[in-house]
């Protein structure tokens, strides 16, 4: 960064001076010297002097670099610890960690508690070990779960998952705080949230959720004659089993259950997880759905299975049906949150077809403060007091790290004038939610201290946030 600032200077200043600044610059905020890409400047003295003292107090501002775990600060009133698993067999424990076996994210977290005034261990959790780390626990306050969904079954011991989820659920009972807990991930996580949301200010009043073959069918016969429909499958986080789903003769009805489709009709799908498009009849769509690519199903392209329905509600076995809000096209608008705190809102714009997932995405930042999201934020500050409610969730701690993403619509309700666009959610997401400043560098070799300053300091105010916001909620729960 201080290379840059001085290549700036390089517009009216000496090329010495440039990198005497940028290297005493970068000194004073502890990070390495480099002037190679430093452009040739002259520069009076008092210039230097003046810019030097700026980016040391830049510096100064953003304090020292931790990439060790800090020690507990003494007297501290709370104990709290980031648990973590390693995969077996897999390199690092997982693609989500560092050669140290940790996550890359799991010190600045445990550091963000610790500069907040608790105590922050970082722990792991063995499948073969359970008991040992069911008494480990019960000396902590509150846990910050940063195990990924699905890890806990990868080489383990049968019902690991279970064990685990159970095991938190006694911590609650005990007025323990958990993050996020195993029922915040399951009930906030499931696209059937859509459904529970469908009355607030966030949510889309015509949401369906479809739990049995004779509900998918009745139902979106019905849904998809009088518009265009997306259809979530509950399982899978990169788009899979989510299809936009159009009429190809475009001839809907006028009035919601005037008229529902027949298997012979035909449908143009596309799937969220990479743009595809296929055609095919309302039977061969539903029988996909409910079991696979049978020879009644016809010829899929899709990479994944269907089957959206398999092993019933308890096992996840759900689709969600909503209106498809052909402004999504602009992409999808997505609000990171601390607790009830908003720490940025994220645009993230499709770069060719529908989906803005993973790669497929051009990304601008904003503040919580900027006015463009003013309205958007303002509704879900609303609305939070209510989530935990509509979705049987009372008496659970919110997220400490959670998203809430949303599609933008044209203006249709009372709660909308003035405004020219509204936006709905299209998903929540609070299990183990990546934090990308660091993801960045996970996987190989790399540690955080190979996290560029740069990213290492912009992410670092999100870890900060999430301690401060911990004992926040600890607070309140020993009211």
């Amino acid at each position: 960064m201080f290379a840059r600032v001085a290549a700036r200077i390089g517009r009216v200043g000496g090329a010495r001076v440039a990198a005497r600044v940028a290297a005493g610059a970068a000194l004073a905020a502890g990070a390495a010297a480099s002037y190679t890409d430093c452009i040739s400047v002259d520069l009076d003295p008092a210039a230097a002097k003046s810019l030097l003292k700026s980016l040391q107090k830049m510096g100064e501002e953003r304090g020292p670099r931790y990439n060790e775990l800090l020690p507990a600060p003494p007297g501290a009133k709370y104990k709290l610890a980031v648990v973590e698993f390693n995969v077996p067999g897999a390199k690092n424990g997982g693609s989500d960690k560092g050669p140290n076996g940790h996550r890359i994210d799991s010190i600045p977290i445990a550091n963000g508690v610790i500069k907040a005034g608790a105590a922050c261990d970082i722990i792991k959790y063995y499948d073969t070990k359970h008991a040992a780390f069911a008494q480990q626990v019960q000396d902590y306050d509150a846990l910050i779960v940063r195990i990924n969904p699905g890890q806990l079954s990868q080489g383990t011991l049968p019902g690991t998952q279970e064990r685990f989820d159970a095991l938190m659920n006694s911590l609650l009972a005990k007025g323990k705080l958990v993050w996020s807990s195993p029922d915040v991930q399951t009930k906030m996580g499931a696209k059937d949230a859509l459904v529970k949301i469908a009355n607030l200010e966030c949510g889309l009043p015509d949401t369906l959720a479809y739990y049995t073959e004779e509900e998918l069918v009745t139902g979106f016969k019905k849904t998809c004659a009088f518009q265009p429909r997306v259809i979530k499958q509950n399982r899978g986080s990169a788009g899979e089993g989510i299809w936009l789903c159009w009429l190809c003769n475009g001839k809907y009805c006028k009035t919601y259950g005037e008229r529902s489709l027949e298997d012979s009709d035909w449908l143009k799908l596309m799937e969220m997880n990479d743009n595809h498009i296929e055609y095919h009849t309302v039977g061969e769509f539903l029988e996909f759905c409910v079991r696979g690519p049978t020879p009644k199903a016809g010829n899929w392209q899709s990479t994944f299975p269907g089957k959206y329905l398999e092993g019933g509600k308890e096992a996840g076995g759900q689709l969600v049906d909503q209106r498809l809000l052909p402004r999504i096209s602009e992409g999808e608008v997505r609000v990171l949150l601390a607790g009830d705190t908003c720490q940025m809102i994220i645009h993230k714009k499709p770069e060719g077809g529908l989906s803005a997932v993973g790669g497929n995405s051009a990304y601008t930042y904003y503040e919580p403060t900027d006015p463009k999201y003013s309205d958007l934020l303002a509704k879900l500050m609303k609305d939070i007091p209510s989530l935990l409610k509509v979705m049987d969730l009372e008496g659970q701690p919110l997220p400490l790290l959670w998203t809430a993403d949303y599609i933008p619509k044209d203006p249709e309700y009372p709660r909308t004038d003035g405004v020219d666009t509204e936006y709905v959610v299209g998903e929540f997401n609070c299990s183990c939610v990546g934090i990308s400043k660091f993801q960045a560098v996970c996987g190989g070799d790399k540690s955080l201290a190979d996290v560029p300053d740069e990213d290492y300091y912009e992410a670092c105010k999100l870890t900060d946030l999430m301690g401060v916001k911990a004992i926040e909620m600890l607070n309140n729960a020993k009211k």
